[in-house]
């Protein structure tokens, strides 16, 4: 399998071997003349064949060396680490479309991966820090990323996807609230600059830049300790509040703003514990968990008040030999009127949609999404079907079968633009049921807590404008809360 980049002639070549395939970099045409012109001293020649990366199929394990592959550049074909030489990823690196074919869209690396073979692999720009790091760290001329924890020394590094995930979602934090606080910063110059040069009265000016704030903010995002007392000695006051309760019920006014900085406190308790178990790979018997101890996450899924009805519940379909039973995560009774609703609980890790296109820039749904959909549409049949037997069964009469809302909470933020695309054009086409996110409910509680500590007198703070908008996620519209702890 041949693929050529036009603007210089550049060959990727992939090659199947008795153990899986190779991928090298094949000089010719203007290629030839760029690598010449990066390193004379290294006699490139027509046809020259550069390794890239290599597949082993019995490991499934797809190691890569990365390269400089931009034309032109003066690095072209230069290692793209000063000691890390390959990145190995085990459980990624095949190359076969399905049917026994070698297909470069099949190809899946992790995110924070160039996956692109002209781009050379390595990580992506933003995190060459990471691998900046490591070299540093260390002698490591091997990077070697798995599932799980692997033991051994000398020179290879050994990295979790979760704990490189985890590293670089908080990059990617930092960077975004770093770039909008600079480009406050630019609008105020030219706010004042623009005015003198045209010699009119400027615009008013919102309160002023915080560079403290900033550093919290980045500081925050990358877990490291800004000016903020830490939630462990915060619930340490908390619990004295709650020994002396009692000497604090004359205290009036006081005594309910220190309640709501309770709740505050709960609530920001509650968004890091959820910010940080979404970067490890928990089963669903864990989130089941999760989110049964704080049911409060469940209930800002809705746009309506629920109450939780029941978890792990049987909805119905048990055939004459009593198998086939229909057991939904969750069952809720939403709004005012008892109308039931269920859930379906899938873990952050569920891709949403499947990596290769299904046409220029489309994504089908992903298997488990769309047999999640399809397993919420059944349990709904199922429970419409013996609503009545079961009210009568278990003596509850006030529950109703309407129109049952159905929800999936599954998966988590994608950076491609067209996977982002394909899974709003499916999940807003569904018409019974709703899917959100692990992210977006992440962002729920962070606006809510947002429009709580907003201070209209204050104006915005930095810190206030990095945090998701309240309104646009209709956090606003949800009653104030007491999360569970």
């Amino acid at each position: 399998m041949i693929a050529k980049r036009r603007e210089d002639d550049l060959v990727i070549q992939v090659t199947s071997t008795p153990t899986g395939h190779d991928i090298d970099v094949v000089l010719g045409g203007r290629a030839l003349a760029s690598a010449v012109a990066a390193n004379a001293s290294a006699n490139h020649h027509g046809g020259q064949r550069t390794l890239l990366g290599r597949y082993d199929q019995a490991s499934n394990t797809l190691t890569t060396h990365p390269v400089t592959l931009t034309a032109g550049s003066p690095y072209f074909l230069l290692p793209k680490y000063d000691r890390v030489a390959t990145i190995t990823f085990e459980g990624y690196g095949s190359l076969d479309d399905g049917f026994g074919n070698l297909d470069y869209e099949a190809l899946k690396l992790p995110s924070g991966f160039v996956k692109d073979m002209f781009g050379g692999f390595g990580a992506t720009y933003e995190l060459r820090f990471i691998i900046e790091e490591i070299e540093r760290a260390g002698h490591f001329t091997h990077l070697a990323l798995s599932e799980h924890p692997a033991t051994g020394g000398g020179t290879t590094a050994h990295l979790t996807y979760g704990a490189f995930d985890t590293w670089r979602r908080a990059i990617r934090r930092s960077h975004d609230r770093a770039v909008q606080f600079g480009n406050r910063a630019k609008r105020d110059y030219l706010r004042s600059a623009v005015a003198g040069e045209l010699g009119i009265v400027p615009a008013a000016t919102p309160p002023g830049l915080d560079p403290a704030a900033l550093a919290d903010s980045v500081l925050i995002a990358l877990n490291l300790q800004g000016r903020q007392a830490p939630v462990s000695a915060a619930t340490d006051v908390v619990r004295g509040v709650r020994r002396n309760h009692k000497a604090l019920k004359a205290a009036g006014s006081e005594l309910l703003e220190l309640n709501r900085e309770i709740e505050l406190l709960t609530l920001e308790d509650l968004i890091a514990r959820l910010e940080a178990h979404i970067t490890k790979r928990h089963n669903e018997a864990f989130w089941q968990a999760f989110l049964s101890d704080n049911p409060f996450i469940i209930r800002l899924a809705f746009g309506l008040p629920i109450a939780v009805f029941g978890e792990q519940v049987a909805v119905g379909g048990i055939k004459f030999d009593g198998s086939g039973g229909k057991i939904a995560d969750y069952l809720l009774r939403a709004g005012a009127y008892g109308n039931m609703a269920i859930v379906e609980i899938k873990t952050p890790d569920t891709d949403l949609v499947r990596k290769k296109h299904y046409r220029g820039g489309v994504h089908a749904p992903d298997k488990e999404v769309a047999g999640a959909v399809t397993q919420v549409l059944d349990q709904r049949y199922q429970l419409q079907m013996e609503i009545n037997n079961k009210k009568v069964a278990s003596g509850q009469f006030d529950v109703f079968t309407y129109s049952i809302q159905a929800l999936i909470i599954a998966g988590r933020d994608m950076d491609d633009a067209d996977h982002r695309k394909s899974f709003e054009l499916f999940r807003n086409g569904l018409k019974d049921v709703t899917i959100v996110t692990f992210t977006e409910l992440l962002m729920k509680l962070k606006a809510l807590h947002a429009f709580l500590t907003f201070d209209p007198a204050a104006g915005p703070s930095v810190a206030g404008s990095l945090a998701p908008s309240a309104g646009d996620l209709t956090a606003a519209q949800t009653p104030t809360p007491t999360p569970a702890p």
